[in-house]
């Protein structure tokens, strides 16, 4: 049973969203050939602009399962993807 509380919406909504931006950006380190400062600058404004947008999404949506199953299948490919860089080599 999905709580529709706003503590739960928070938590999961901070976590999932913080996952989420955080390993997309981190796909973006490593395909995009730039200066690690750049890199740096972009990921931590864009990783904040996409986190806020994710718990404003989360917030907005009366039950919070299909955002969970969204971010969690989107976490999950990411994720892969960050795998494969890192066995890659792009480290």
């Amino acid at each position: 049973m999905w709580s529709e509380s706003l503590w739960t919406k928070s938590l999961i909504g901070l976590l999932l969203g913080f996952l989420l931006s955080m390993s997309l950006f981190i796909n973006i380190g490593f395909a995009v050939p730039i200066p690690r400062d750049v890199f740096l600058l972009i990921a931590v404004i864009g990783g904040f602009t996409l986190w806020s947008i994710l718990i404003s999404w989360f917030y907005s949506v009366k039950s919070i399962k299909k955002p969970v199953l969204i971010c969690l299948a989107g976490f999950l490919l990411s994720a892969l993807f960050n795998y494969w860089f890192y066995a890659q080599g792009g480290l």
